[in-house]
């Protein structure tokens, strides 16, 4: 998981530390445990030390100074140990286990009195897993009770549980292998998980996991931090993200909401990837947050060089921008910042050579046509003294090669029937718009081109 309350165990970490009470000086007065602590195999923790009527006997005011000692109660643990199960096992096994075995502080040569609480690395030392530290990767519920069953823990005491070494950066990327285990909830409740999963509820793991309120306290208001898987990071990734996401196997709600893919998936709710997201509730993650986000391709200086990849023709545009969006620069009445200024003066060339997109905008057959014939532009009547053409007295007899190219470049003074005064085969001149050995049947194979002129299709020999 992605640890703010990280898999740990809640018993004492590093060398036994010695109690508040001086066992040294205590040390004459008996030579055995058992005086003070007969009570160890009770079920009462309260019976695991001394009575003040026990310390009472010697502390009397007369022969000793009269103390007050109150036993103490219960620690807050998630640690499942018995003292008289753990003996009566050891001595079915054959081990010569004293009290000393667990309770002995660092220093092994002092006396049998310096002794202290027991540490996890004893424990550890003795078990199946023979590990060589307390934080290991094992069965936890071995030695502790689940979470949500020691309610006698703070959430204060909760958060600071250790981070055991497997729980390293990496670990995020693969802790659902544990999940199933039954070890995370020692430490994790169903909170905890649902605060970073979008689809915690759909998760048999985590639904499996006991609820705990002080869990659900401790991560109140956080704001996860996702990581970037490997797949993410590819350049590519941005292209073709939709076959991992429509995958049988896809993980993509665990990081992703509905919402986060309708960010560019706009009105695209229907998908079925997307519609296989869940959507943000409360009591789940919110998901990774897409919006501002630009894809890899739209790099500084995007917006000036944009048209070639909308040229395209591959959608890819519409996935996040709508009309409106675009026309927002592209609509000349209200955004004239789009062109810079007098460009209206020499515009002739960029339409000309389809340096813009002016069609994106403009109605060539109405805006350009009434611009040209206010200004005098446009003589439909006299095509060979049309201003747009002097540089070059022959136009008439050269004009097909730049027809050829850039044919919409001429649609935007001049209409079909002005070109089928001489271009038609039915009257006029019938000249031919076709060069010298021209296939007719090349209209069988791509019939598009041809409705350029020809609106209901190649004519039929």
């Amino acid at each position: 998981m992605i640890a703010a309350v990280a898999l740990a165990l809640a018993v004492w970490q590093g060398p036994a530390q010695p109690d508040s009470f001086s066992h040294a000086r205590h040390r004459r007065m008996f030579t055995s445990c058992q005086p003070c602590h007969a009570g160890i195999y009770s079920a009462s923790p309260q019976g695991h030390f001394p009575t003040a009527d026990l310390c009472r006997n010697c502390h009397d005011g007369t022969t000793v100074r009269v103390i007050s000692w109150t036993p103490p109660g219960p620690k807050p643990t998630n640690v499942r140990f018995d003292h008289q199960d753990h003996e009566q096992r050891s001595q079915a096994r054959g081990d010569s286990l004293t009290c000393r075995t667990c309770h002995a502080i660092a220093d092994t040569t002092a006396g049998y009195m310096a002794v202290g609480r027991a540490r996890g690395e004893t424990c550890v030392g003795c078990h199946a897993h023979r590990a060589t530290g307390h934080l290991v990767q094992a069965r936890c519920t071995r030695c502790h009770v689940p979470l949500n069953e020691a309610t006698g823990l703070t959430a204060q005491a909760i958060a600071a549980f250790p981070k055991p070494p497997t729980h390293d950066s990496q670990y995020v990327y693969v802790h659902g292998l544990d999940a199933g285990s039954g070890t995370c909830r020692v430490c994790h409740a169903r909170e905890f998980c649902a605060s970073c999963h979008v689809n915690a509820a759909q998760l048999p793991d985590i639904a499996a996991l006991p609820s705990d309120a002080r869990v659900a306290a401790l991560v109140q208001g956080r704001q996860p931090s996702y990581p970037v898987p490997a797949t993410h990071r590819a350049g590519s990734f941005m292209r073709s993200h939709g076959l991992l996401a429509a995958s049988a196997g896809s993980t993509c709600g665990s990081c992703h909401a509905r919402q986060s893919c309708l960010t560019c998936h706009r009105d695209q709710e229907r998908l079925r990837a997307v519609a296989a997201l869940p959507r943000r509730q409360a009591g789940t993650g919110p998901g990774v947050d897409l919006s501002g986000r630009r894809p890899p391709d739209h790099v500084p200086g995007f917006a000036l060089a944009h048209r070639v990849a909308a040229a395209g023709g591959d959608g890819a545009c519409s996935q996040c921008h709508t009309a409106r969006y675009c026309a927002s620069c592209h609509d000349a009445a209200s955004s004239p910042r789009f062109h810079p200024p007098d460009f209206v003066s020499r515009h002739a060339v960029q339409a000309y050579n389809q340096e813009g997109e002016c069609a994106a905008c403009h109605q060539t057959q109405a805006f350009c046509q009434d611009c040209h014939r206010q200004t005098g532009l446009l003589r439909t009547s006299a095509p060979l003294g049309n201003r747009f053409h002097t540089t070059n007295g022959y136009w008439l007899f050269g004009h097909s090669a730049a027809a050829r190219r850039s044919l919409e470049s001429c649609a935007s003074c001049h209409q079909q029937t002005f070109c089928m005064q001489c271009h038609s085969a039915r009257g006029g001149w019938s000249v031919s718009p076709h060069g010298p050995g021209f296939d007719p049947d090349l209209g069988n194979k791509n019939a598009a081109m041809c409705r350029a002129c020809h609106p209901s299709g190649p004519p039929s020999r």
